[in-house]
């Protein structure tokens, strides 16, 4: 059976869960962009910096180049945080006299267990060392990124084969479906396993950056060509041989 061969109800229903996919894939685009980018709205170009930062700096200094940038006061503060979790971050006169007072004029306005602020986050307070040498491990921690890594996997494997199990019963040639289907599997594993090896060399954020693209590229590709052939005639050309013979 063939996906252009279903009912009207059935392809209705098939179209709209297509169109969700590619609007959900696009809205990834827009997060990931607005969150490794300076800008705050629109479709962005990640910048890679900051796409290294979020795998291998500390979630501190990650922080304070991403999310917590506009409340940096200067840059030269990130490379201050950034020195001392380099030497080891200890509770020296260093961090009490350097560290400390930048996130008291940076960080604490929100990160205070009395902060009256809006958007405070008082259960994440950096009023001491030990407040704060909890974010200065490298990278993801590895609780972390199990946690993460689990979720994201087995989430966009949910949707990943509805759309490839509808591409698969699609009409088109064998070597069109199976270089998508491969493809958006193929960059979800790299993906994930780049987030781990990105702790280790910021080479791999260049393949997350990669790979994610290859995935949310399949992704869309399969579902708008399902799309096409729920509802329109296909040329010969991209039809299997099966669907080339007359009536």
């Amino acid at each position: 059976m063939r996906i252009d061969s279903l009912n009207f109800s059935a392809k209705l229903g098939l179209s709209g869960f297509l169109i969700t996919v590619i609007l959900g894939a696009l809205s990834a685009v827009t997060l990931i962009g607005l969150l490794y980018s300076k800008h705050n709205s629109g479709f962005n170009i990640p910048d890679m910096d900051k796409v290294q930062s979020h795998y291998s700096d500390s979630a501190l200094v990650s922080s304070m180049k991403g999310s917590m940038y506009e409340y940096v006061a200067e840059d030269g503060d990130i490379d201050v945080i950034a020195k001392w979790i380099a030497d080891g971050a200890k509770d020296d006169a260093f961090f009490k006299e350097e560290v400390l007072y930048i996130l008291e004029e940076d960080c604490q306005k929100c990160h205070s267990r009395k902060s009256q602020m809006t958007k405070a986050i008082t259960s994440m307070p950096f009023s001491s060392y030990d407040d704060i040498v909890k974010y200065t491990e490298g990278g993801y921690s590895w609780t972390k990124m199990a946690k993460t890594a689990h979720i994201h996997l087995f989430g966009i494997a949910v949707f990943l084969v509805i759309v490839s199990m509808v591409m698969a019963f699609s009409s088109y040639v064998a070597w069109i479906k199976v270089l998508l289907i491969s493809a958006g599997w193929l960059a979800l594993w790299l993906d994930i396993a780049s987030w781990w090896l990105a702790k280790f060399s910021s080479v791999f954020a260049y393949v997350i950056s990669v790979a994610g693209g290859v995935e949310i590229g399949a992704v869309c590709a399969m579902s708008g060509l399902c799309l096409l052939n729920l509802w329109f005639r296909l040329p010969d050309a991209v039809l299997e041989s099966s669907e080339q013979s007359p009536e």
